[in-house]
């Protein structure tokens, strides 16, 4: 059904379209009116028409206005003028403007239905056509799902022999610069039916959520884990690379756990260029889940620290580490800081870095981080001309509110109680 609105002050005029479009075109027409162009322009946004009939001289806002209004929210309106030769100067302009059609009055019952007839062609042709880009899209994306799971097999298996990698390259519009493995592996619960259900709600959400960021592929149907490739900014040092990856798989932990209530292991592999890399990186990403021991998160060049680490004892060159840490930490203070993105920042594991930074430093690491923020907030406090807003966010704390209750926590009172 193609909806139409008659927009005309004369009731008259409204009534002889409407008596004369229900005899000929009946039930395929679903006809609205408006008595001016404040109303037509209401009733468009509430019913979004197909076609417009409207007059030129009205009330208020006359058909011309009226019609640009509309435009701008809906593009696609096919438009029809009404006018009496008087306006026929006005008429020619809007047609200028993209207006399809006009009608002079008084107008003839043949010459009102060939132009909706017309209309409706066209309204049912742009329907065609629209409808045709959507399922042309659904398939592009259904092909580019099934690539994506094809070129991730092939990587898996180290198989490149017979594809063509430009073509892959195209459709799924990635260089392979710069690009690193990451497999996630869910903590299995309940049944396997259970695992096979979630497992790719859960793949899909990661895609999505990567791809806000960066151009990645990924697959979760074929095999136990759900693995990734992702380009990693091609700007940055290898380093840094490492730390914003790092930084990704943390946000991605916490986000399944938020949304699904499912905890997830990630291991990650180095970046390379070049296809045929990838699967080193793969291999790299999958060693690092096999061993990543207490960890949830790491990096293949952090399992080291955790062969390592039984041997460590405290001496000088792990204290001269964790001065440089908790320096960094300090120049640092007001930035977010987490302890995975710290730790990879200095090439440790997780576990190896919480529990020496407490053995080193006399605190976990998020104590450490609130005690520093709340002595320099007290610092500040003792200055009336900064607000207790201005400070909460000048020590690294996004909520006011979460600051006062923190700073509760370390010191008995409140920011207001100990400014007073």
């Amino acid at each position: 059904m193609v909806r139409l609105l008659i927009a005309d002050d004369e009731k008259y005029e409204r009534e002889s379209i409407i008596s004369i479009l229900s005899w000929e075109f009946g039930d395929k027409l679903e006809v609205l009116e408006a008595r001016n162009g404040r109303e037509a322009i209401e009733i468009a946004e509430q019913t979004r028409p197909d076609i417009v009939i409207t007059d030129i001289k009205m009330p208020g806002i006359n058909g011309l206005v009226a019609i640009e209004e509309i435009k701008r929210s809906l593009p696609n309106t096919y438009f029809i003028i009404l006018t009496a030769y008087d306006y026929f100067d006005f008429a020619v302009e809007a047609v200028k403007n993209n207006v399809k059609e006009y009608i002079l009055k008084p107008f003839g019952r043949p010459e009102l239905i060939e132009k909706i007839r017309k209309a409706v062609a066209c309204v049912d042709k742009e329907k065609a056509k629209r409808k045709s880009e959507i399922e042309n899209a659904e398939k592009l994306n259904n092909l580019i799902s099934v690539m994506e799971n094809e070129l991730s097999y092939y990587i898996l298996n180290n198989t490149f022999e017979a594809i063509d990698e430009q073509m892959y390259k195209n459709y799924l519009n990635l260089t392979f610069e710069n690009t690193c493995s990451m497999v996630i592996e869910l903590e299995c619960r309940d049944t396997e039916l259970f695992n096979n259900q979630i497992k790719s709600k859960v793949g899909e959400y990661i895609k999505g959520y990567i791809n806000l960021k960066y151009r990645a592929i990924g697959t979760y149907k074929s095999i136990k884990e759900l693995v990734y490739f992702i380009e990693a900014p091609v700007d940055h040092s290898d380093e840094d690379k490492k730390i914003t990856i790092v930084k990704l798989a943390v946000d991605i932990r916490k986000e399944v756990q938020r949304i699904f209530d499912i905890s997830i292991n990630i291991g990650i592999g180095r970046c390379y260029s070049g296809l045929a890399a990838m699967h080193t990186s793969y291999k790299e990403a999958a060693t690092s889940l096999e061993k990543r021991c207490d960890n949830n998160i790491i990096h293949i060049e952090n399992i080291k620290d955790n062969a390592n680490e039984n041997n460590h004892n405290i001496d000088s060159s792990k204290s001269v580490l964790f001065k440089d840490i908790e320096k960094y930490i300090v120049d640092n203070m007001v930035e977010e800081l987490d302890l995975d993105t710290v730790a990879a920042r200095f090439n440790l594991s997780c576990y190896y870095f919480s529990r020496t930074f407490k053995e080193i430093i006399g605190y976990n690491f998020s104590d450490y981080i609130n005690i520093l923020r709340i002595n320099k907030a007290k610092e500040l406090l003792r200055d009336n001309s900064i607000s207790i807003k201005e400070i909460c966010f000048s020590v690294g704390y996004n909520d006011p509110n979460y600051f006062s209750k923190v700073f509760k926590k370390y010191e008995g009172r409140s920011p207001t109680e100990f400014r007073k």
